[in-house]
């Protein structure tokens, strides 16, 4: 019977445990390769979907339903989740969430919002109109609109003033228009 050397034990014990190591390594990254890829979700964080208590029947619900339908639809890059909001695709509002959302698509991204917090609400009613100002609190992070992959860290905007124009049509107020303040 060969016996190794009790000078060279330690040697062939750490030599074997390399070995090992590299071998369940190994092993663990062709399982990892032979099974299924994870599918990025595309589910909206529950942040960003519309609050139940969202009533467009108020200017101050229209807003609110507005800017939640703006935050789902930055996730696919589809103004058309805004339409509901808006006055009509004619629209200011629309046309700046399309031409948004159409920029986000040209250079591959998508934006998921984890944070989408409205307060400070001002509001003046001139009968089928209404003037908002509101403050916006936005977060979350951009995504590879192809992969669904993080192209960035999650991070939250500073606060955003917005002033919202909606009209009141058959007993709903919709936003026609909207522009952040300096």
């Amino acid at each position: 019977m060969n016996r190794i050397p009790e000078r060279n034990r330690p040697l062939v014990i750490v030599a074997t445990g390399v070995v090992v190591l590299l071998l369940v390594a190994g092993g663990v990254l062709i399982a990892g390769q032979l099974g299924p890829s994870p599918t990025p979700s595309t589910s909206v964080p529950p942040s960003a979907t519309a609050s139940p208590s969202v009533d467009p029947s108020t200017p101050e619900g229209g807003t609110t339903a507005f800017f939640d339908a703006f935050a789902r639809a930055r996730r696919t890059d589809d103004p058309s989740i805004v339409l509901p909001f808006v006055t009509g695709t004619e629209s200011s509002a629309y046309r700046t969430v399309d031409a948004f959302l159409r920029g986000q698509r040209e250079v591959g991204k998508a934006s998921v919002i984890t944070t989408n917090e409205l307060s400070g609400f001002g509001v003046d009613v001139q009968g089928q109109t209404a003037t908002v100002m509101v403050t916006q609190v936005l977060g979350g992070y951009d995504i590879d609109l192809d992969t669904g992959e993080p192209r960035e860290s999650p991070t939250v905007l500073p606060p955003t003033n917005f002033r919202v124009v909606l009209k009141q049509v058959e007993g709903r107020w919709l936003v026609n228009e909207f522009e952040a303040l300096q």
